[in-house]
């Protein structure tokens, strides 16, 4: 059983089982990958000068649009980077970061539902439809 916040920030009894079900047991993490896509998407597809296109850059890219100022980045969310290199939505060229084979069908109308993510020190992505 997992607690899970209400509309009402009440907590209510959730059973793993009905989570990994009905959402999937990985909803946090793609709630992670909610905050942050956006500065990915702007860091990969818009031209910055002298910007270095890093996964560190994507992380303060997103804590400055919500006004954060104060946090290392140092670690930030890398189990998420981990992820999204290993099912092919980012990869690396030299120390750019860049678009995947996947990246198209990340950024498009289709849901979530294709992948799985895990964080887990030995957890891995994977591409399930």
């Amino acid at each position: 059983m997992r607690d899970i916040n209400n509309q009402n920030q009440s907590k209510m009894k959730v059973s793993n089982e009905m989570i990994s079900q009905k959402i999937g047991y990985d909803w946090r993490i793609k709630m992670m990958l909610c905050r942050v896509t956006p500065s990915l998407i702007q860091l990969i597809e818009t031209p910055m000068n002298g910007v270095d296109k890093s996964w560190a850059n994507v992380v303060r890219l997103m804590f400055t649009s919500e006004g954060i100022t104060d946090k290392s980045v140092n670690g930030y969310y890398n189990c998420l980077k981990r992820n999204l290199k290993e099912i092919g939505i980012i990869r690396y060229e030299g120390k750019d970061l860049v678009k995947g084979s996947n990246w198209n069908r990340f950024i498009s109308n289709e849901d979530w539902s294709w992948f799985v993510l895990n964080t887990d020190s030995n957890g891995h992505a994977k591409i399930v439809k």
